[in-house]
């Protein structure tokens, strides 16, 4: 991110509050038949309904750094949930015919009914609660299993038409939190059977058959001992689907962790500090899934290997299952982390367990869980500074601020291996630093070889600083003139004493390009092969168990920003960013 500072005991920094934006209002028709708009997404009734409450503030429990955390919640006890599947089992699955219908729904947050369902996972013999709202009197909703099948991503799991739908209020708890919930009724449960077969899903409501529909992320668990410890699944692979991510830039009702309606001014006084899992996602919420997570999703399966998938919420709850993987997998923006999560992946690592960071701008901001009405770990909470936070004011701790804050001290550089860089980069390109490197065997790399149109979005950065792990090899580097600064997006690889190999990608639209899934953002074919490439062989490296071992890394700094800059062989090469304002 930017420059981090404190001020008056907090973790104020030059906060990036990014500009989130939702899709275009709807139509006028929609207003006259008595409804409002929510966040540009599916239509609500005027009636506010009463405010939410938001009373309760839990404390994490303090513990050591990096001592696995007690598992607080079971696995699943249903038979057809602990069942171990045997190894080869991507490969069966994926041969099942797809169905690519599913993509329509990248840009569909818009639609004319909306929802979302009372749990961020699932596993067979738990049935799941549908809340929809809309302006249609009825919807169908459509079970996509995300992974390759020939190509088509997506398979159909299960569907049922004629669930009815009404309109329904959102809720607002105004301030300090203004968490917006919609707590609607129940549309439809939906039970899932031995036919869901565990992975990451779409669920797609479409008010007529041929609508892009409505998107709702699902995990279903393998809640099996297959790997030894109870609930781990069967899987050599975890793949974690980072649902508070997507939670924090959810707009629905207007409000996010990022903004509110009314206070447009760098103070952003009016934004989200609970966010609600009981509402539908909207804007870069909404959209993150297809760009971070399901592309991963699908290179790992197209591969055959065998993935488990979990989300940030079931790490929180149950942290055993982390050390039972040969390999954690990251997608490409994975920012705000819970304790349990960030202790549960130092011990994995600490056991040989190799982590994956598809991705940039990985654990940089503390959340805490909260129960709402619906059930438990349904709200997050970021207050972002710590004096507004209440129970930072005992425990320093708790405050729901930056890793590498003076009250946490506790850097994503010392898991990811890079810090975060900066947001807004225009333009600009990875160079191959180091061919040799394992992670470009057999893609044919060569030295300083540009990964075209590569940098986007976020980026992450090797700072070498106390934080560093003293062996990092950065592989590739991408020059950035910064508001006239020098700086640069880093890729690195490092490996720990326990065997583990932790592999850093640097930059948010890794996973989106190699799939070709960036929405309007334009994707090199070149860069798309080679990122996959890449792709492939930390995954067959890291299924195989501590990569460290056959690869041991070795300490391989980067250039000089300005070294990277004055060699570019085009300046379309060097990324340029726009000027930093000061926020607080």
């Amino acid at each position: 991110m930017d420059k981090r500072d404190s001020a008056a005991g907090n973790a104020i920094g030059t906060a990036r509050w990014k500009a989130v934006t939702g899709s275009a209002a709807f139509a006028a028709a929609v207003f006259a038949l008595g409804y409002g708009c929510t966040g540009n997404a599916a239509p609500a009734a005027v009636s506010a309904g009463p405010p939410v409450k938001v009373t309760s503030q839990t404390p994490e429990p303090s513990s050591p750094v990096g001592k696995l955390p007690a598992d607080r919640t079971k696995p699943s006890s249903a038979p057809c949930a602990t069942e171990v599947r045997p190894a080869g089992w991507s490969r069966i699955e994926n041969a099942k015919p797809g169905d690519s219908s599913w993509r329509a729904s990248f840009d569909s947050d818009t639609s004319a009914v909306a929802g979302y369902v009372n749990q961020v996972s699932a596993a067979c013999g738990d049935t799941l609660d549908l809340h929809l709202s809309g302006y249609v009197s009825s919807a169908s909703v459509t079970a996509y299993r995300m992974g390759w099948y020939g190509g088509a991503g997506g398979r159909v799991v299960w569907s049922t038409s004629h669930v009815p739908v009404s309109a329904s209020a959102v809720k607002n708890s105004g301030p300090p939190t203004y968490t917006v919930e919609a707590s609607w009724p129940v549309a439809t449960r939906i039970p899932i059977t031995q036919a869901w077969t565990p992975g990451y899903y779409l669920l797609i409501v479409r008010a007529k058959p041929h609508d892009t529909g409505d998107a709702i992320p699902l995990i279903i668990r393998d809640d099996s001992a297959g790997n030894g410890t109870p609930g781990s699944g069967s899987s050599p692979l975890l793949l974690q689907a980072s649902v508070l991510t997507y939670q924090a830039y959810n707009n629905y009702g207007r409000y996010s962790l990022y903004y509110g309606p009314k206070d447009l001014s760098s103070k952003r006084s009016d934004r989200s500090r609970v966010a609600s899992f009981d509402r539908p996602y909207n804007g870069s919420g909404y959209q993150a899934p297809f760009l971070y997570d399901i592309p991963l999703a699908e290179e790992a399966e197209k591969l055959g290997l065998d993935v488990d998938y979990t989300t940030d919420i079931d790490v929180d709850q149950r942290p055993s299952q982390v050390a039972a993987h040969k390999a954690l997998l990251i997608g490409g923006h994975s920012e705000y982390w819970t304790r349990r999560m960030y202790d549960a992946a130092l011990y994995a690592r600490s056991k040989g367990t190799n982590i994956g960071f598809f991705g940039a701008n990985e654990i940089y901001w503390h959340a805490r869980l909260e129960p709402s009405p619906s059930g438990q770990d349904r709200r997050m909470v970021v207050y972002r500074y710590a004096n507004e936070d209440p129970l930072a004011k005992s425990d320093p701790s708790q405050a729901t601020v930056f890793w590498d804050s003076p009250q946490l001290q506790m850097p994503e550089a010392q898991i990811v291996g890079p810090a975060y860089g900066e947001l807004g980069a225009d333009g600009g390109a990875f160079r191959v630093l180091q061919p040799d490197s394992w992670i470009f065997a057999g893609t044919g790399a060569t030295k300083d070889q540009v990964l075209k149109n590569s940098l986007g979005g976020e980026y992450d950065t090797v700072k070498n600083n106390y934080a560093t792990p003293p062996d990092i090899d950065v592989i590739a580097a991408a020059p950035i003139v910064f508001s006239g600064q020098s700086t640069m997006a880093t890729m690195s690889y490092y490996t720990d004493p326990s065997g583990a190999g932790i592999f850093a990608g640097g930059m948010t639209y890794w996973d989106c390009q190699m799939a070709r899934m960036c929405g309007d953002r334009p994707v090199d074919e070149g860069t798309s092969k080679l990122l996959a490439a890449m792709t492939d062989n930390v995954l067959r490296t890291f299924v195989q168990g501590p990569a460290g071992k056959k690869y041991p890394s070795v300490h391989r700094p980067a250039p000089s920003p300005q070294a990277l800059i004055s060699t570019a062989v085009s300046q379309s090469d060097v990324g340029i960013g726009p000027p930093k304002t000061t926020e607080g």
